[in-house]
């Protein structure tokens, strides 16, 4: 629950994001929280078996999605910049397999 609490909190704050290299911003971003959502998902299958290390990366993935919404937070505060990259990122997170 603290992992998608993590996303979460981590996709609300990138959401403020946006600016000239907004695209490729946007794709970083959704490429990692996909990878954070697939992750999470297999972490909680592993577990269930008693496997613990998909718990792990699962967490090493959202942690680093913060840091980068951290980021991106300082980099782009533009209003305009910011649907910029809203519409950009889910896009992106529609290519999410």
């Amino acid at each position: 629950m603290k992992i998608f609490g993590a996303i979460l909190f981590a996709s609300f704050i990138l959401a403020s994001c946006g600016g000239n290299s907004i695209e490729s911003d946007a794709k970083k971003y959704a490429e990692l929280m996909c990878k954070v959502q697939k992750m999470a998902t297999e972490g909680a299958a592993k577990a269930a078996s008693g496997d613990m290390s998909g718990i792990a990366e699962s967490t090493q993935l959202a942690t680093e999605a913060a840091a980068l919404a951290q980021e991106m937070q300082g980099k782009y505060k533009d209003a305009s910049d910011y649907q910029q990259f809203t519409v950009a990122y889910l896009k992106a997170m529609n290519d999410c397999k």
